[in-house]
């Protein structure tokens, strides 16, 4: 594996002026070199093989949900997560400039940003909806094709990176509109201070006996549950996923004993990674 890296390079999936390259810049706080990718499992393989330092991945949206290819990689292709991120997302309309909405009948973007602006594009009535790969990756697809009856929903900073026009701002359905993102890297954080989170995930062969169990379990072992969402295991009969995350840190003596005694109660444990915990954004 190659060491030598940029030390504040970032992969992501997508391209220059996404919500993931504005959320690393946001993370890090400072300039990064962002590591464009196709799809999420070329993400992974970035970090995983030294291309990048660090990798963001989105997990979940406050409006369309989890993002199960993610959560999928993190079971099957795991790597060291250092901390996580809620970044505010805010959705535009971007064409070439002089294009009329009254002339568009296709919108082009990726499936979580057309989820998350369903309300604002079923006013379009002639429109038809394209799933595209990435959010700036559409805005340089209709730039590049001269589209002129086309526009991709995408943050204002894709607009201004192709020298294409916004036609209309903040069109998410609601305001409260985050993606939270898991920041990968190749170190394990180092011990900090802070609240920590611990994500698991679980698989299970009946949700309706299993489920109540394992929380009942946690509750009496007094570990705080952040988050329960359970998913089909696609392909495998009456199998089941559990998405699972605590407020508490594997590494302690006392949590570390619990999800021993959890693991033996499941079908297989995956333990994604404990991290410090950032601030929920409020409602």
């Amino acid at each position: 594996m190659s060491t030598s890296f940029d030390p504040i390079s970032v992969a992501i999936q997508g391209e220059l002026g996404s919500n993931s390259a504005l959320a690393a810049e946001q993370f890090f706080a400072t300039e990064v070199t962002i590591v464009p990718c196709a799809a999420f499992a070329d993400l992974f393989e970035a970090v995983a093989t030294g291309r990048a330092l660090y990798g963001m991945a989105p997990v979940e949206n406050s409006l369309a949900g989890s993002i199960h290819d993610v959560w999928h990689l993190l079971a099957e292709h795991p790597l060291p997560v250092s901390g996580e991120i809620y970044f505010h997302v805010n959705h535009c309309l971007i064409a070439h400039p002089g294009v009329q909405l009254d002339e568009l009948r296709y919108i082009h973007s990726h499936e979580q940003a057309l989820a998350q602006c369903q309300n604002f594009l079923l006013g379009l009535k002639n429109a038809q909806q394209k799933a595209a790969y990435d959010t700036a990756g559409a805005v340089q697809l209709i730039k590049e094709n001269g589209w002129k009856d086309a526009a991709a929903i995408a943050p204002e900073q894709a607009a201004l990176n192709h020298d294409m026009a916004v036609l209309a701002r903040n069109i998410q359905t609601n305001p409260v509109n985050y993606t939270r993102f898991l920041v990968l890297a190749h170190q394990k954080p180092a011990a900090a201070n802070a609240p920590t989170k611990t994500t698991l995930i679980l698989q299970v062969d009946n949700l309706a006996r299993d489920l109540p169990a394992l929380l009942i379990h946690l509750h009496k072992q007094r570990i705080e549950t952040d988050k329960v969402e359970t998913r089909k295991r696609l392909g495998h009969p009456w199998e089941y996923l559990i998405y699972l995350e605590l407020l508490a840190n594997a590494g302690g003596e006392h949590i570390a004993a619990a999800l021993e005694d959890l693991g033996l109660q499941v079908q297989n444990l995956h333990l994604v990674g404990t991290y410090p915990a950032a601030t929920r954004p409020k409602t």
